[in-house]
Parts: structure tokens; sequence; C-alpha cells
């Protein structure tokens, strides 16, 4: 049992003066068109409720369509009554719940927050107490309908736990369902509440529920009043062809609006029970809400791409950009949702997806900055160690030069100049020297190297070659199998020629020349690709992977990763 009011209701107590008790008092609470949510379908059956409960000698307060202020006002009209016989209060809207409260939503609401919900919304918490002045007699209907509206940061969709204060009863359901039990049941004389809801598969009750105290007691003078029989159509035996082929469709679609498109159909068809027990169960899951309200998303090839081009840039291994969410891109999603304290489902929303792209956003343009910041660091050493060895102008210093920076700015400069040298020294050489050393430069081993310097120790080349033999030994050289694993890898990407044209365009645009953009990998190409992947940290092979490509993607394309108008679907 609740001790204290809340802020609210005990503001409200405090300035509403008590009036003479009524009779009964009724309070309903339609809110059933949204202006930024989808409108609910079965909101009016519980309107309807009105005259049936000024039939049964109810004051009954009523909001349609009403605000955050509506609703508080029209709690205070109730607390004002100071009911102590018998109170029922019925609400059907969007709501949104926290880990400590849940709330109807106004029909004014615009993508509410855990900060701004106690003005956009009625609490249910205070509801519940302010039902509390009837003890065994007071009676809160929930009217549940999943539809779509988007919430922001701090809120869930429904109704989170319920502690219903005690002598209250707290029933959850369908619109539909809540507004035939209250017909049917509840406003029936002697009518044992326990033994009803359990009958009633279709609800949930919470708080105070006794066999012995009916909400509306039976007369002392007369029987009580038997609960109207609803009339029940005969039931199919079997089902129809066309029966047949709706149900066979819905459970191929197996969605919630497949299944009631089935149960509207065919009411009280063959397959009815299983259809409502199948919409239940999908509407009790969290995990199959959140699926569909991905699928309700329809996310194109296109957009779902992006997503894993966002959840690589951020880490989050998709195992392929392909468009496809299988086991790679599902495990990424829950890994993100966890760190960013959304529910772990796998499946996103239009507000995860939008923050997964403004994250991934930011996280580009830290990346690049970056790599801008180290490919600057990395240009003014090159260029400093350039005039240190004398700026190419001997061939020690030229040497000196590429075996530090094998693919610096000046590397093709300093090769060209190196030819020279080389020319100049086959040209001064012994043909059988000038051969040696094509055999050895043609194998450019350490080992080919060593058998030119011994058999011709005096060689014009010596010096090449011993340079040489130290570069080789200086460097780390891949493997034939690496190389082989390295190719594999760039081809399983099946890039299109225009994509290895873009590429080029990126790097010649960073500076890092890798030649003619034509869409052909050639040796400058790959040598420009060893810059990028060194300046930004990644694995220096000169060839393309699926992260090099998406580093290089989303550099390119900037706003890629924005997902425009999903929201608005």
């Amino acid at each position: 049992m609740r001790t204290t009011l809340t802020a609210l209701t005990a503001g409200l107590f405090a300035c509403l003066a008590p009036i003479a008790a009524s009779a009964d008092t009724a309070l309903l609470i339609v809110n059933d068109r949204y202006r930024n949510a989808q409108n609910l379908r079965d909101g009016g059956q519980v309107e309807q409720l009105r005259s049936r409960l000024l039939d049964a000698g109810f004051d009954v307060i009523t909001v349609a369509d009403g605000d955050g202020e509506d609703m508080r006002d029209a709690l205070g009209r109730l607390m004002a009554a100071n009911e102590q016989d018998r109170i029922l209060v019925a609400v059907v809207g969007h709501f949104a719940r926290s880990r400590d409260d849940s709330w109807v939503l106004g029909s004014d609401v615009d993508e509410p927050t855990l900060a701004s919900v106690s003005g956009d919304g009625l609490s249910l918490s205070v509801l519940m107490e302010a039902a509390s002045s009837a003890p065994g007699r007071s009676v809160i209907l929930l009217g549940l309908e999943r539809r779509r509206i988007t919430l922001g940061q701090g809120l869930g969709a429904g109704v989170g736990r319920v502690e219903a204060p005690q002598g209250v009863t707290v029933i959850a359901g369908s619109p539909e369902d809540i507004a035939e039990f209250t017909r049917y049941q509840l406003l029936i004389p002697g009518t044992n509440l326990e033994e009803a809801l359990s009958d009633a598969p279709g609800l949930r009750n919470f708080g105070f529920v006794s066999p012995d105290l009916p909400f509306v007691a039976a007369a002392p003078q007369a029987p009580a009043p038997q609960p109207q029989p609803q009339p029940q159509p005969p039931v199919t035996q079997q089902p129809n062809a066309d029966e047949a082929a709706l149900w066979e469709a819905a459970v191929e679609l197996d969605t919630v609006g497949a299944y009631r498109a089935y149960v509207q159909r065919y009411p009280n068809g063959f397959y009815a029970s299983e259809a409502r027990d199948r919409i239940n169960a999908v509407e009790n899951d969290p995990i199959a809400l959140a699926r569909a309200a991905e699928e309700a998303l329809d996310l194109s090839r296109d957009q779902r791409r992006q997503i894993q081009r966002g959840l690589s840039i951020l880490d989050y291994d998709t195992r392929g950009i392909d468009g496809i969410f299988g086991t790679g891109s599902r495990t990424a999603i829950r890994n993100w949702q966890q760190a960013r304290g959304f529910f772990v489902s796998g499946y996103l929303d239009a507000q995860q997806i939008n923050a997964l792209s403004q994250q991934a956003s930011v996280r580009a343009a830290e990346l690049e900055e970056e790599a801008r910041q180290a490919r600057e660091a990395a240009e003014r050493a090159d260029r400093a160690y350039w005039q240190v060895t004398g700026q190419g102008s001997t061939e020690d210093g030229l040497r000196a030069y590429l075996q530090r920076y094998p693919d610096g700015l000046f590397a093709e400069q300093a090769e060209e100049r190196l030819e020279e040298y080389d020319r100049l020294a086959r040209a001064e050489a012994e043909a059988r020297d000038r051969a040696a050393w094509d055999v050895a430069r043609g194998a450019d081993t350490v080992q080919a190297f060593r058998g030119y310097l011994n058999d011709n120790p005096n060689g014009a080349f010596r010096d090449q070659a011993d340079a040489r033999i130290n570069q080789l030994l200086s460097s780390v050289v891949p493997t034939p199998a690496q190389v082989a694993q390295y190719q594999a890898a760039e081809a399983a990407l099946n890039l299109p020629r225009v994509t290895r044209s873009l590429i080029e365009q990126r790097l010649a645009a960073m500076g890092l020349q890798p030649g003619p953009v034509e869409g052909v990998i050639d040796s400058r190409t790959r040598r420009a690709l060893r810059r990028f992947q060194s300046a930004r940290g990644l694995d220096v092979t000169g060839y393309l992977n699926q992260q090099t490509v998406s580093r290089l993607l989303a550099e390119t394309v900037g706003g890629i990763l924005q997902i425009d108008g999903i929201i608005n679907r």
C-alpha cells in the first residue's frame, strides 16, 4: 500500500475543497486522434460507455482527445467529487513508460521525453492514488492498442509495472475487450469479478480483486440479474476455401496485421482463437514488437547498407555491407543497443536509426580529423627528412629517403632519379656485370643480391646491392601466402569499376598520388592505398578490404549515413 501521495495528487487535494459525495463517479479519457502519432482504431467503443454509465446512475466526467492539461483538470474534478462509494475510470490512448511510472499521453504530444512527459500526459500512479478514495469499489480500465508513436529519451511504449494501491482494481486489455467486459460483466449487479476475469483471457488484472465483493452489489430485494448472454453465432466446423487461403497467407506473413485481418474477416472462424493467441503473444513479447517496428519501416536495401556502414564506422562488425541483416548485423545492432542504453532486441526503430546515423556521422568526422592530423604530422616528417637527405641531390640521400619512406611524398621522384643512377651504372659496367645485376634486381631477394656480390665483389652495382639488402632486411615484406590472402579479400568485395574510380578520386583528392583515375588498381594505386591505411592506423597491405572501403566511402559521401524520411513513413 502506498503511504504518501505524489506531489501532484497532494497539490490537487490541497487546492480542491471537498464537496458532498455523489452516488457513483466515472471518468472516461478517450484519446484516439493524435496530431503527431498513429490514430487508435477502437477507442470509440469505450467512449460509448458514457450512456451505459449514465443509465447505471454514474456522474460521468469525459475527456475526448484532450491534452495533458485537459486530463489533469478532469482528474481534479474526480477528486473534488470526494467519491467514496464507486469509482470507475476508463482510459484509452497512447501510453509511455519509464522504470518507475507510466503515463497516458495527450493528443498533442510530439516525441515526449522523460523530462517532459509529466506535462504531456497524466501519470497512472497519480490516477490510481486518486481512485483509492473508494477502496474495494474502485476500478481503473486501461485500453491498450499497439499503434506507432515516436518517443524520446528515457521512455518506452506501453504500460510498465503496475503497483495498484490497496482496494484499487486495475484491468488492462484492448479497448474492444474493455468495453465488452464493462457492459456485460463489470456493471452487472452481483458479478464475481475474480471469476469473470478468469474467463476473459484478453484481459490482465492487477491489484485488488475479491470474489466476495462485486463492483455493483446485487439488489437486496430481488435476485441479482444475470449477466446478459452474448449472442454466439454458430462456429464453423471446417474452414471454407477462402478462409483457409486467408489463414495460410496470415501464417506465411506471421505479423500482427495479418492475424488481425483474418480475425476481422472471420471473427468466429475456424482459426480465430489461434489468431487471437498469436496476436496476444506478439503484443506481450518485446522482441516481437521490436521486430514489427523495424518491419513497419520497410527499409530498402540501400538504407540497410547505410546502417551497416554506420555500425562499421563505430567499430561494430556486421560481417559485410550487403544490405542483408544476417547474424553479424543483428549481433552488431544488439551490441550497439546495449552500449547506448536501448532495449537490446537486435531490431531497430526509427528513433534508434537516427541516433545511430548521428553517432556514426560524428565518429566519421572525428576519424577524418584524426586522419588529417596524422597525415599532416607524417607529411611534415616526410618533408623534413627529404631536406635532410639532400632533396634527392645524391644517390645515398635518395636511398636513405626510400629506406625510411618507401611510399613517401617524394618516393616517385626518388625512384626516378635512382633509375637514372642505375642506368649510368649499367652503362659503365661490363656486360656480365650488368647481366648479373639485372638478374639480382629481377629476383629482388636478399639471397639474389648476396649472390651478385659473391660473384662480383668489385661490381659496379655493389653499393646498390648492399643498400637493397639492408632495405629488404629492414622492411616487412608480405609472404606470398599473405599476398594471396589480401588479393582474395579484395576480390570478394566485387567492386564495380565506378566504385574503384571513386576510390582513386578520393585518394587523389587527399594528395596520395594514385595515378590516373581510370578504375584500374595498379602499383601506384596500391602505394596510395598503403599511404591511406598507414595514416589511419589500418593494416598496411595496399589492398582493399571491407574496413578500408568503409572508411573511404564514408569520407567520400559525407552525409550518406543520414537516413532522412524514415521517421515520417
